[in-house]
């Protein structure tokens, strides 16, 4: 954790710092300090996003795929404690789907492309791999990405905070009895939140996965959560 502080007494120069000049002091005398706080954690949960397609010669018959596949998916998902909302299934797109030759040849219409856009929430790591295995028994073959999380993440975000605020406090307290002094009133506080540092989503093409892959260990990196808070005392 780490701390900067200025402080500004009877008889002492003003130190002129970006901490000081961010923040409004008194024309008396005065102590301003900063808390920053760190807290480091796991992921307890994990979002996977799976596009679900399907090419065929005539667009409904591509959508009327895609929607069996996904049907399917809910259902064996289901078998490990998933439940449907924990799912968040998109609206079907279709569109042709061409190939271009090249060499100033027309494009060859390949059929109708029908695609869905899945992400399912998993609160429980320990069914990560599971889940992949019953993406892919489904003949999904595009999981774009997993990103990681943190279901209690705005306790955490409090916790932050707090540390922050009581570092604060007892650096100014320690600064002002070491010169004789002793806290008076909150003169400021300049506060700006800050959001979590996720770990960097992993993504994977499912279809080029070997079975050994898939069932190894998926490391997790720490979620970091950072607050800051300056406070400006007066003095007694």
């Amino acid at each position: 954790m780490r701390i900067f502080s200025s402080i500004s007494l009877p008889l002492l120069p003003l130190l002129f710092s970006p901490v000081v000049s961010a923040i409004g002091v008194p024309d008396a005398p005065h102590l301003v300090t900063q808390g920053q706080s760190e807290i480091r954690t796991q992921p307890d949960m994990a979002t996977l996003s799976v596009s679900v397609t399907a090419l065929q010669e005539e667009s409904r018959t591509a959508k009327e795929e895609v929607d069996t596949k996904v049907a399917a998916l809910f259902s064996s998902l289901a078998g490990l404690g998933i439940g449907k909302e924990d799912i968040d299934s998109g609206n079907v797109i279709t569109r042709p789907d061409y190939r271009y030759p090249g060499n100033g040849a027309a494009p060859e219409l390949r059929g109708y492309l029908a695609e869905r856009q899945i992400s399912v929430r998993l609160h429980d790591l320990d069914v990560l791999s599971q889940a992949l295995n019953k993406i892919l028994e489904q003949g999904i073959q595009n999981i774009q990405q997993i990103s990681y999380g943190l279901q209690n993440e705005e306790e955490v975000r409090r916790q932050a905070r707090q540390e922050a605020i009581a570092e604060a406090r007892s650096l100014a307290e320690e600064l002002a009895a070491g010169f004789g002094r002793a806290l008076d009133d909150v003169y400021a506080i300049e506060y700006q939140p800050q959001g979590p540092v996720l770990p960097r989503p992993m993504g994977m093409m499912a279809k080029a996965a070997s079975a050994e892959s898939l069932d190894a260990t998926y490391v997790q990196n720490e979620i970091q959560f950072h607050d800051s808070v300056q406070v400006v005392f007066t003095l007694k």
